[in-house]
């Protein structure tokens, strides 16, 4: 059973490499040829040590020789990675909802970033995401930034509402093209390359205090403000009646 099993993933493994090689090929016509080099130069570092040391034991030459095409085939796959990645951010670039794309790659580990965004506006396609990390609380955005900010600022409130006292750095990420922007294939990197801030456990109670929160605002209905409800003199007259 488990070597079937095993079986099944390589073959799924092979399956997905083809795939990404055929719609990569189609953007990037150049990219067996980077391939080819990224297999052929490990192997010839490998001959270049075989003739320069001149082992005089044949299974040397033959071992030195495999890793090298091993190593090869390693480079190969990971050039062919890298090339899909670049032309897969190329192809979203400028496209509404794009950063969604990249965060179904990023929440694992230690970071959690819902694909939904935590709000919307789609007759201006500007859209907020909301995740988090050991570096803090992420809000990136797509769209004006003005808008953004607005909402961003709100979001920083909802933090310290739930979270009282802390000190939870809030990273701000804008993306797209030019000054103070981020580019969507630079998204991923500029998310994962923040300095740790919190400790798993602080992270922890972060995510579920948030997670609290955004269930008891689904709970009320759409266009109610939780901040903004007011209870009326008579329903708290109607209370305290109740009480004495």
């Amino acid at each position: 059973m488990a070597r079937e099993e095993a079986k099944k993933k390589k073959k799924g493994a092979i399956k997905q490499l083809v795939q990404i090689y055929k719609l990569t090929y189609k953007t990037n016509k150049s990219l067996p040829w980077w391939m080819l080099l990224a297999f052929l130069v490990p192997i010839g570092v490998a001959l270049a040590i075989c003739f320069g040391i001149r082992f005089t034991v044949a299974w040397i030459w033959i071992l030195v020789i495999l890793c090298g095409v091993m190593v090869g085939f390693s480079l190969a796959s990971a050039t062919l990675t890298q090339i899909s990645d670049r032309a897969g951010y190329k192809r979203l670039e400028g496209q509404f909802g794009a950063s969604s794309a990249v965060f179904s790659t990023i929440s694992k580990g230690d970071f959690s970033f819902p694909e939904e965004p935590v709000w919307i506006n789609r007759k201006t396609r500007d859209a907020l995401w909301r995740g988090t990390g050991r570096a803090g609380m992420y809000l990136v955005g797509e769209g004006d930034k003005a808008r953004l900010s607005i909402e961003m600022d709100k979001q920083e409130a909802i933090l310290r509402r739930v979270a009282p006292g802390s000190k939870i750095p809030v990273i701000r990420i804008f993306v797209g093209k030019g000054k103070g922007r981020t580019p969507i294939s630079k998204l991923r990197g500029t998310i994962m390359r923040k300095k740790a801030a919190l400790t798993k456990m602080e992270l922890n109670e972060l995510n579920v205090r948030l997670t609290t929160m955004q269930a008891k605002q689904q709970a009320l209905p759409r266009n109610v403000d939780p901040n903004k409800i007011k209870v009326s003199n008579r329903m708290m007259r109607r209370r305290s009646g109740a009480n004495s």
